[in-house]
């Protein structure tokens, strides 16, 4: 969205991560909506590994957002429909912002204007 508009959608600033770009203190928010019971946390096993699995407790306000935002996040959505998380890694990973940052550096909104999508 802030590629195409100069605003961005969620007013975070992001940082680079292992596995890719995630809001700043991204882990605040995920604790605040299970707290307040917005969402479910549960753990899985995949494959060898222990993983979380997020779950909504309820539908998306969607009238928070407008038409160019909600445009936005269903072609975003539509483009990785079929991606797997390390697929959607690998792709984030290539991203020229990301590529340019260090671990937990934040990624400027400068780099929208690369952005593949």
């Amino acid at each position: 969205h802030f590629k195409e508009n100069a605003v961005s959608i969620t007013g975070a600033k992001y940082v680079h991560l292992p596995h890719g770009p995630v809001p700043d203190n991204y882990e605040y928010f995920f604790a605040t909506l299970i707290h307040s019971g917005e969402m479910d946390v549960d753990e899985i096993l995949v494959y060898q590994y222990f993983g979380e699995n997020f779950t909504a407790t309820r539908e998306a306000a969607l009238s928070f957002f407008d038409p160019s935002e909600l445009k936005i996040l269903a072609e975003v959505k539509e483009y990785f429909k079929d991606f797997s998380a390390t697929r959607i890694r690998e792709f984030s990973h290539a991203e020229r912002g990301y590529r340019e940052t260090a671990n937990r550096q934040a990624i400027s909104f400068l780099f929208a204007e690369d952005l593949r999508l």
